[in-house]
């Protein structure tokens, strides 16, 4: 007859939970893995299939019990580091929205959003930077490179006894100011475009008072915003890949 002791079915437990606690965390909060159009139960059951091949790999300490207060640290530790990988995935995207807020508003684009009748702010093309963002994102896979990154973090962000210890190499208290300045960079060259345009524009002015500028710089503006778009476009993949690298860090 085998038996079972109580620490045996405890390790065998925190040896499945936790490696899928990790895996549905980043479920939970990586674009289009958490999409709503995915269902919860396909998510779930995603996230216990790769948790259960992952588990014999993922490290975790021996005699560990979920019932005691470091087991309890460890559960939350999963739980952080998981929805850290997706938060950062998804800083991924604001690259971009934050770009096309700085395109836009060079091109006159952000008038829109005062006009928008379903009271959003956000200018059109950074909703166009965001979705061309997005379907660069799903065709270079990197919905299957998040899945790699998550299975790589057991070696890089370990299950250890320091809950909290492991999110100091995510530097999630910096990747506010790497969205920035990969958004600056990605509209360097429209915003520098605009600003030239907007100097001839000025020297118009001056030159021919009675030309109504507004009229005719609007257009011009908009037709010189729309080119230097097409420059952007050629760019987009290699600031998809540049991003993921400073947001995800090693695990990619």
């Amino acid at each position: 007859m085998v038996t079972f002791s109580q620490l045996q079915l405890d390790a065998w437990l925190a040896g499945l939970l936790l490696p899928f606690l990790r895996v549905l965390g980043l479920f939970s909060a990586a674009p289009l893995l958490s999409n709503r159009a995915v269902p919860v139960r396909a998510r779930v059951a995603a996230a216990g299939a790769i948790g259960f091949v992952v588990a014999p790999f993922a490290g975790v300490p021996a005699g560990v019990s979920l019932a005691t207060m470091s087991g309890l640290g460890l559960v939350l530790q999963q739980v952080v580091v998981g929805l850290s990988l997706g938060f950062a995935a998804r800083l991924v995207f604001s690259v971009f929205e934050v770009a096309g807020e700085f395109i836009g508003l060079q091109m006159g684009f952000s008038f829109a959003g005062f006009f928008d009748p379903h009271g959003g702010s956000e200018s059109a093309v950074g909703s166009w930077l965001h979705t061309l963002g997005m379907l660069l994102f799903v065709a270079m896979d990197g919905h299957l490179l998040l899945v790699d990154a998550v299975v790589s973090s057991f070696q890089v962000l370990p299950i250890a006894a320091d809950p909290l210890g492991a999110l100091a190499l995510l530097r999630l208290d910096r990747l506010g100011s790497e969205v920035f300045r990969l958004a600056l960079v990605l509209a360097l060259p429209a915003t520098l475009l605009m600003l030239f345009v907007n100097l001839v524009l000025g020297f118009v002015s001056r030159v021919a008072p009675q030309l109504s500028i507004f009229s005719v710089g609007f257009p011009v503006t908009l037709l010189a915003g729309l080119g230097a778009l097409l420059v952007i476009v050629q760019q987009m993949q290699g600031s998809v890949l540049e991003a993921l690298k400073v947001f995800l860090g090693p695990l990619v």
